[in-house]
């Protein structure tokens, strides 16, 4: 009797506490209660982002919230975005942890790369030893990129180009431009001849295949895991021939005077595997790696993210320019003036041996290039979807709201990308909103930047490029930065810079592009962006046409 009188309490006690853990406490109590929920479940339940994020809405309906509700946002009784510049400093720059969820860009049966290592102190060593070979200045200078550029723009790309013109053939932008910045880097990590192959006219078929096996395993759609292996396989090659090419450059000449011949014909015709010689020698010394073959998975892992990010951030960049482009016949002109202008040695055919330092340069300073990959970047991000951190012990405070420690928090390019207020009219492809920023003044402002002034002593808060976040910021974004990009750089204590060498990829291939073709859309259907892991083209393609420029 006593045990039937006391069940019903006791079931009674158990509902009223579980109701005020999971509910009352995290809507009520919470220091996270202040927050204004994303939706009216958020304080307590996690089924409205989880179901978002399912059906692909993720980074849209986070953007929309912020623009309801401000810069701090809650998601989920335990996760927080922010869309503020105090949230990108505090969060990123101070070095809060990455989540689990960056474990799915490990290579190679869950070996590391820069993209996957959770903990900072392991990021650090590792970033360090290759951060210079992506700098800006060490692309300019270096003989071998240069040489690489001429390679891949001049020997490869252009002469595709210029047959489609000619043939009256349409080319599909996006396949076209994912196996230009794949190829590029590959070319940069194991050295041209031992790099990806999949521009010129005949490797149409080997391209697809590495694109398909790309993005089946990036949006882990059927089949992912041989689609991984297949490409594994492939790096892990790539790794193999450098590595070969490295002991011969450096062993004595013991087959005779062929051999000598041999190599001296190589070293004429392919550049030098300058990313991957320098990730295995540190790999090998500073992380005490001494087992050859765990090195070179390493590093394998390391390059082949390095190689899709590549991939997909120069495919879907280009892709979204020369949308944009095609549409805007006027725009097109003003960029083939401006690219005239500068005397580009560009032009096909082209009988230079490499595009020198002055070249890059020149391609760097022009205005018009530079407002149309910033307003593409800005618009089309490549990843436009939260990166995740755990807020630190002892918690944070960020625009007057505490976040306790190991509350899961982020930022998402796509919403920093669309602030009303420091970009009016955000949904509207719009360059021209960047000239401004890149008069004297911003040149001024910069010099001040190099020193690590301040950035509030620099910048006002409605500054586009303080905001401009397509490749995360702080001693966790992107390695490849400087490759992608030969843009203007923020490079303040807080490190909200751009993405160089994509931005370098980027801009030779539309410099190549419009400097001797007009483009015109022929299909674009499917032409709106993925909100997934990358922000592909839903339909993976852009199929346009190419008419020669008439020469002047």
């Amino acid at each position: 009797m006593n045990v039937v009188f006391y069940f019903p309490l006791f079931a009674v006690f158990i509902f009223l506490y579980l109701f005020y853990y999971y509910v009352v406490h995290p809507a009520i109590i919470s220091p996270l209660s202040k927050i204004p929920p994303g939706h009216p479940t958020a304080s307590f339940l996690p089924l409205w982002i989880w179901w978002k994020r399912r059906i692909g809405l993720e980074s849209r309906t986070i953007g929309a919230a912020h623009q309801r509700l401000g810069p701090v946002v809650r998601l989920a009784p335990n996760e927080v975005s922010v869309a503020s510049l105090d949230g990108l400093r505090k969060i990123y720059v101070g070095g809060f942890n990455r989540t689990e969820w960056f474990l799915q860009f490990s290579n190679f049966d869950g070996t590391p790369n820069l993209a996957s290592m959770l903990h900072s102190n392991v990021h650090t060593t590792r970033r360090r030893s290759v951060s210079n070979i992506y700098s800006k200045s060490y692309l300019f200078g270096s003989s071998e990129f240069q040489k690489l550029a001429k390679i891949c723009v001049l020997d490869r790309l252009l002469p595709v180009l210029e047959e489609a013109a000619r043939a009256d053939i349409s080319i599909d932008i996006y396949s076209l431009g994912c196996g230009f910045g794949a190829e590029f880097f590959s070319g940069y990590a194991f050295g041209s001849s031992f790099g990806l192959d999949l521009v010129r006219r005949g490797r149409e078929d080997e391209r697809e295949r590495f694109l398909k096996n790309d993005m089946t395993k990036l949006m882990g759609w059927k089949g992912a895991k041989l689609a991984a292996k297949k490409l594994e396989n492939q790096l892990l090659q790539m790794c193999m021939a450098a590595e070969k090419h490295l002991k011969s450059r450096s062993s004595d000449v013991k087959d005779g005077k062929l051999q000598q011949i041999e190599s001296e014909v190589l070293e004429r015709t392919s550049t030098y595997p300058v990313v991957y010689a320098q990730l295995i020698g540190s790999i090998r010394t500073k992380e005490n790696i001494s087992d050859p073959q765990d090195a070179m998975v390493l590093a394998a892992s390391e390059i082949f993210d390095n190689t899709e990010a590549s991939t997909v951030g120069v495919g879907i960049a280009v892709t979204y320019a020369i949308y944009e482009l095609s549409r805007r016949p006027t725009v097109q002109n003003s960029l083939r003036r401006e690219l005239a202008a500068a005397e580009l040695p560009l032009k096909y055919p082209s009988q230079q041996q490499s595009l020198s330092t002055m070249v890059l340069r020149k391609l760097d300073a022009l205005p018009i290039l530079d407002s149309l990959v910033m307003e593409t970047l800005r618009r089309y991000t490549p990843v436009p979807g939260p990166l995740r951190r755990y807020v630190p012990k002892g918690g944070t405070t960020i625009d007057g709201y505490f976040i306790p420690a190991g509350v899961t928090i982020s930022s998402s390019s796509y919403a920093l990308h669309r602030q009303k207020d420091v970009y009016p009219q955000a949904e509207s492809w719009q360059p021209e909103r960047w000239t401004s920023t890149t008069d004297s003044t911003t040149i001024r402002h910069s010099k001040q930047i190099e020193s690590d002034e301040s950035l509030e002593n620099v910048r006002s808060e409605q500054d586009l490029r303080r905001w401009f976040w397509p490749f995360g910021s702080g001693g966790r974004m992107c390695i490849g930065n400087h490759f992608a990009m030969t843009g203007q750089f923020l490079r303040p204590s807080v490190r909200l810079r751009t993405s160089t060498y994509h931005f370098i990829e980027i801009k030779l291939l539309l410099a190549s592009v419009y400097l001797n073709y007009n483009t015109t859309i022929i299909d674009d259907f499917g032409i709106q962006q993925m909100d997934a892991v990358v922000g592909a083209p839903v339909g993976l393609k852009l199929v346009v046409g190419l008419s020669r420029v008439a020469d002047d």
